[in-house]
């Protein structure tokens, strides 16, 4: 499989470690057809590489890794208000994904670091939809591969 696959894997795995405020963690950027609230997404969306000039060429990639937790709003009758809801759901998954609980998983990473969280009510338009808070954290991770062979880490 692609480093970049085996990188997604194993950050699925660190958040889908006891204890989990979601229901379940989808390694995929397409919703999952349970949609059990909440849950969490897992993808890639980049990865810009810079090579040397060996034969073979080393690349040094920096694959940019979404994690987006989807919660339903709250009731009317709820006392959490969907801010702090996110924000629970942004601290623990912050909490989980560590430089070393990654490097746990993938030893080859070169560096791991949160780089931007969004945050945003989406408010459906169409029947069936559900209102809910989006909290997108984005992760840049550097690692390195060599040319001709993409699933291997060096």
């Amino acid at each position: 499989m692609h480093a970049r696959q085996t990188i997604r894997e194993a950050v699925a795995t660190i958040l889908s470690r006891q204890p989990i405020a979601w229901q379940l963690v989808h390694k995929s950027r397409v919703p999952s057809t349970r949609q059990v609230w909440p849950y969490l997404m897992v993808f890639a969306v980049s990865e810009p590489t810079q090579s040397t000039v060996n034969d073979p060429c080393d690349y040094r990639r920096e694959l940019t890794v979404i994690v987006k937790g989807l919660l339903k709003l709250p009731g009317t009758g709820d006392t959490y208000t969907v801010e702090d809801r996110m924000d629970e759901c942004a601290a623990e998954i912050e909490t989980k994904l560590t430089q070393s609980a990654l490097r746990d998983e993938v030893q080859q990473i070169e560096s791991f670091e949160l780089v931007n969280t969004d945050i945003d009510v989406v408010i459906e338009d169409f029947e069936g939809g559900i209102d809910h808070g989006e909290v997108v954290t984005s992760w840049r991770v550097t690692y390195s591969t060599e040319e001709g062979s993409p699933e291997t880490f060096i």
